[in-house]
């Protein structure tokens, strides 16, 4: 049985208002993320898991770089942090899961978006190396890639892969009771020439 979500952070409200679970609202670039994400452990006492589901784009426009740290800033560093300030409590009980949300891009050069593609690449090798480091002593780290999902992000004229937003929760609840170190979703397999095209390479 999966136990109920209780607090979470974002950048915007969560449109499930008073009703729904605990909600902080905040920019995980900000210099009080960690103290917040701290002072949730504290009025908690602890958290079972925690899903990495934070992410940007930025379309390069040469010669202008201005937008590629934040990306970086987005999609990896924050994660990193947000690991950082979990895995103490974790360690001591020898228990906890940290899900985080990928993509496929991590394996592909997107002229496009090279930072995006880059903190997917960083994000997904760091998972996966923390998922080998953990895995004799309790914590599981599992880590998802998904092709396209079917939300504001997904603004490619071809959008290989796409999943629609109920599928991609279905998946990630899953995860939360198998706990799979890298669940294959999608499975690529075959002629793969439509997925590299869709993300212009």
């Amino acid at each position: 049985m999966i136990a109920e979500i209780t607090s979470g952070i974002s950048k915007s409200p969560s449109p499930l208002g008073p009703k729904g679970s605990q909600h902080e609202t905040l920019d995980i670039t900000s210099h009080r993320y960690k103290d917040l994400l701290s002072g949730l452990l504290l009025e908690f006492g602890q958290f079972d898991a925690a899903i990495y589901c934070a992410g940007i784009g930025s379309e390069s426009a040469l010669p202008d770089l201005s937008n590629e740290s934040g990306v970086l800033e987005v999609n990896l560093l924050a994660m990193v942090k947000t690991m950082e300030v979990l895995l103490p409590n974790w360690f001591e009980r020898k228990k906890g899961h940290f899900i985080g949300i990928s993509s496929i891009v991590d394996d592909f050069y997107n002229t496009d978006a090279p930072s995006y593609s880059a903190s997917k690449a960083g994000f997904s090798h760091f998972l996966l190396s923390m998922a080998l480091k953990l895995q004799n002593e309790g914590i599981a780290v599992s880590h998802v890639r998904f092709g396209f999902v079917d939300t504001k992000m997904a603004k490619s004229e071809k959008k290989p892969l796409m999943v629609t937003i109920d599928k991609a929760a279905r998946h990630v609840l899953n995860c939360l009771e198998k706990r799979p170190m890298q669940p294959l979703v999608p499975k690529l397999s075959g002629d793969l020439s439509d997925v590299y095209d869709g993300f212009n390479l």
